[in-house]
């Protein structure tokens, strides 16, 4: 089960009987709204921020989804497992894509992208993103918990 907490409510993953649905629930635990997942491999990180829900599938894509349920764009260029997902106060989409060892981000559209850190880079095994939104800072931790890498961003 993945969750993750905005605007007062919280969404969580819920994986049962071979389907996913994400769930957005308030802080009392009551259901709000409830998104049926069609996809065919299960949901693996999830980000809730401004009335959309975006999630990575394991070994396969990114998508973004309204609260109503309605996909609003899916995401596949070349990823071989997109792993950590975050947002910024854009509604840019920050990827690390385990497998390629990259970290991407994806315009809020779904229709631009851009490598910010590759193999060369030597980023490896890295797994999980979080961006500090007062900064314009982040953080990657590796697969074990044993590697923490701070990272500033400049919007140009």
């Amino acid at each position: 089960m993945e969750y993750l907490f905005s605007n007062h409510s919280l969404a969580v993953n819920l994986y049962f009987n071979d389907s996913d649905e994400i769930c957005i629930i308030d802080l009392e635990g009551n259901t709000l709204k409830s998104i049926e997942v069609p996809i065919d491999k299960y949901l693996e990180y999830l980000v809730y921020c401004n009335d959309r829900v975006i999630f990575s599938v394991f070994d396969k894509a990114v998508y973004c989804y309204d609260v109503s349920g309605k996909q609003i764009w899916e995401y596949q260029n070349d990823l071989r497992g997109p792993r950590g997902l975050c947002t910024d106060t854009y509604g840019n989409v920050f990827v690390i894509d385990f497998m390629s060892d990259r970290m991407i981000v994806i315009s809020k559209t779904g229709k631009h992208s851009k490598v910010l850190i590759s193999e060369e880079d030597e980023l490896d095994n890295k797994k999980c993103i979080c961006l500090n939104q007062s900064d314009s800072s982040g953080f990657i931790c590796d697969i074990d918990g044993t590697y923490l890498a701070k990272f500033n961003l400049s919007y140009e």
